[in-house]
């Protein structure tokens, strides 16, 4: 009797954690279950869970991850001050979303989306330099044109002849009747080639691919390929890899399909380092699912890396060799043989596979502001090899997977609104086929940018913000977030509160426009947020927006966009590190007549 007592008793103690539960007593918040706190709740309904509460205990509560309190804060004002004052994020963060060991955990940990301190600050101040200035933005839009033309090129095929000709040859496009796909299962192919030309100045082909098949093949099966020699190994290309094992990867950060390991750790954090070895020893399909991509994904890195590495060299002696040229041709002599130039000469890298865009890896993408900031620096300023992958993995899942779900997002919206899609094909229209510069973007567009504001606070990609809490801060109306707390910033509570935003749930652009500010804009300066807020708002922002604009620009120029029957509505989200349409967004593409011909036709 007394031992069932004494069991209940710390079953009570230590699975509600009830020492934490009155440190915070002040805050409301759900009972949740022992040891799993609202993760059950969260598995099944996702952020919609965060939702539920901020509508039932108010703009500050408590949500419970296992026996970890989570402060949810969905007051914009609150947000805006914290946001500011707390810089770094919590040691553990990642314990919670993952259970990668050894290297990978290392990468890990140096990432921009967990890192704090000189780690962190030594990776923003690169991502600053390539992809957050001015000048450096405008270099990469070239790249990013590129890719748009290419990948739209790619749409043609799948789209249908204008109305007036589907009777006759074919159009322009696809020549037929069109087939419907899933925009968010290929728009990944025009984000990862841009990626590729921007982070490393490497082509990897995904633009032209119809990169969907490489969401649905298997990391495992491609890893136990590559190792048993059959075919010679992997038969996909760098892109397609890389895609795969990206989508791998935010794959195993939702929850229904991470490794039975991630829950022990949540449960028991006491228990953290035996659950590793465990999933070091004895890994479940999941687990290793996540580590093959995150090791895919590193290797890839390190490859670009050295690829870098091997072409300085190769410059340095060329350039050594020209000023023996000159010295010799001075005095009189035969000039030195020039020496092989290698995969710059040729576009690719010394295994083959590495296509160089302009014959090198340019000296404006990231990896080359990274590799050129170690040279000369002081040592506590140099990135370290693991410190470089992780910063290329945060670009890459970051540039890849959450900009090809805006576009297919805004995609969505304007099939389900056809006076929006009228009026921004009216807007790309007026710019004609020139090549878009860098004030043609920022200045000509203001209606697409709308649109593109406006998707993004209906579905913010990733819809919070997470930060410890250094010191006591006051919540007010009596309530405290003790040191060492994790304060989640919910930003997407904000974004939909009707006290902030008239109508939140209607998609109205026009509320970024002076048109419609007063009427229907924020009663916050600091209510839309999506790419976050303060010293760690997303660095590549001002890339992602270029990167929309560039392709909305050239697809609703060319073609009209529906949705097919088989689309499901309303529109259901999934969550994992984002969230993500469940079903997909499936549409139809129609080919436009260009103006000529469409007046021509009115007349006849």
């Amino acid at each position: 009797m007394l031992v069932g007592l004494a069991c209940l008793t710390l079953f009570i103690f230590f699975g509600y954690s009830l020492r934490k539960r009155w440190q915070l007593r002040k805050i409301p918040g759900p009972l949740a279950w022992p040891f799993l706190g609202s993760i059950p709740e969260f598995s099944i309904h996702g952020y919609e869970y965060v939702l539920s509460l901020a509508a039932k205990y108010g703009n500050v509560h408590i949500a419970w991850l296992g026996v970890e309190p989570l402060i949810v804060i969905c007051d914009p004002a609150l947000i805006r001050k914290y946001a500011y004052k707390c810089v770094s994020k919590p040691a553990s963060m990642s314990d919670y979303g993952h259970v990668l060991t050894g290297f990978n955990y290392d990468v890990d940990k140096a990432s921009a989306f967990v890192a704090s301190g000189e780690v962190w600050r030594r990776g923003r101040r690169v991502f600053e330099a390539s992809v957050i200035n001015g000048s450096s933005l405008a270099a990469h839009l070239p790249a990013t044109n590129r890719c748009a033309n290419r990948f739209v090129a790619r749409l043609a095929q799948r789209s249908a002849a204008p109305a007036s000709q589907s009777g006759g040859a074919g159009g322009g496009g696809g020549g037929g009747e069109g087939t419907c796909f899933d925009m968010f299962s290929i728009v990944g192919g025009y984000t990862m080639a841009v990626t590729g030309e921007v982070a490393y100045g490497v082509d990897f082909g995904t633009a032209d691919d119809d990169i969907a098949t490489a969401r649905n093949f298997s990391i495992l099966d491609e890893v136990a390929a590559a190792g048993s020699g059959a075919g010679g190994g992997s038969s996909m290309s760098i892109g397609r890899q890389l895609v795969g094992a990206s989508l791998a990867s935010f794959r195993c950060l939702q929850m229904e399909h991470s490794t039975l390991y991630l829950p022990l750790a949540v449960m028991f954090p006491a228990a953290r380092p035996l659950v590793r070895w465990l999933a070091t020893h004895l890994p479940d399909r999941a687990q290793r699912e996540h580590m093959a991509a995150r090791t895919q994904i590193a290797q890839v890195s390190r490859r670009l890396m050295e690829r870098w590495q091997a072409a300085s060299k190769e410059k340095a002696a060329a350039a050594a060799i020209a000023v023996t040229a000159d010295s010799t041709a001075g005095s009189g002599g035969a000039p030195p043989a020039a020496a092989p130039a290698g995969g710059a000469a040729t576009g690719k890298g010394a295994d083959g596979s590495i296509k160089e865009v302009g014959g090198g890896i340019s000296s404006s993408s990231f990896m080359a502001a990274m590799m050129e900031g170690r040279r000369g620096a002081p040592q506590e300023e140099r990135l370290s090899d693991v410190e470089v992958i992780a910063q290329s993995f945060t670009f890459v899942m970051a540039g890849f997977e959450t900009t090809a779900l805006t576009l297919s997002l805004v995609t969505f919206m304007l099939a389900t609104h056809p006076e929006a899609a009228a009026r921004l094909a009216a807007e790309v229209d007026g710019l004609g086929s020139g090549e878009l510069t860098h004030e043609v973007l920022a200045e000509k567009l203001p209606y697409t940018e709308a649109v593109i504001k406006e998707t993004l606070r209906l579905y913010p990609p990733i819809p919070y913000l997470i930060r410890e809490a250094r010191e006591d801060l006051d919540l007010g109306n009596g309530m405290v977030a003790p040191k060492g707390s994790y304060l989640t910033m919910y930003m997407h509570a904000v974004h939909l509160n009707p006290d902030v935003w008239p109508h939140p749930e209607r998609f109205l652009p026009e509320r970024f426009l002076p048109e419609g500010a007063a009427a229907f804009g924020p009663a916050d300066p600091g209510a839309w947020a999506p790419f976050g807020i303060g010293a760690r708002m997303c660095v590549g922002h001002k890339l992602a927006m270029m990167m929309a604009k560039c392709l909305l620009v050239r697809m609703y120029q060319r073609f009209t966009v529906a949705l097919h029957p088989r689309q499901p509505l309303p529109l259901k989200m999934k969550t994992g590190l984002s969230r993500v349409p469940v079903d997909g967004v499936w549409v139809t593409l129609t080919e436009r007549l260009p103006a000529a011909a469409a007046a021509a036709a009115a007349v006849s």
